[in-house]
């Protein structure tokens, strides 16, 4: 099974897989994966990895699951924090808004959900 399938089939069965930092996944629900997803998942890891940082979504989440605490209040998650960015941009990343977004664009809106699906 290619690293793409891997990922595939886990988001089919609601399973989020966004990377950790220091080469890790992390995955939300923690008790879904099978012992063999999660030895296909160690088996790929580094493509599922590089997979990731290139998809939209993927590179958002990287970075906003290191904002993650696992106590206390939730920060607002940022794809880029420490930037400001101009009014009619993404609060997040920077990216222009499209109509349909108020103040984050949606890959940004799709990451800090899967950041947050993997704090359990």
């Amino acid at each position: 099974m290619t690293p793409a399938e891997v990922l595939g089939r886990l988001r089919r069965r609601g399973i989020v897989v966004v990377p950790a930092g220091d080469g890790q996944l992390r995955y939300s629900p923690k008790d879904l994966p099978s012992s063999a997803e999660l030895a296909e998942l160690e088996r790929c890891r580094d493509a599922i990895l590089e997979l990731l940082e290139r998809d939209p979504v993927g590179w958002r989440a990287s970075v906003m699951v290191r904002q993650m605490t696992r106590a206390g209040a939730t920060p607002l998650l940022l794809a880029r924090p420490g930037i400001r960015f101009p009014t009619g941009t993404c609060c997040s990343c920077g990216d222009p808004l499209s109509q349909d977004d108020r103040y984050r664009c949606r890959p940004c809106v799709e990451a800090a959900v899967a950041a947050l699906a993997t704090v359990g």
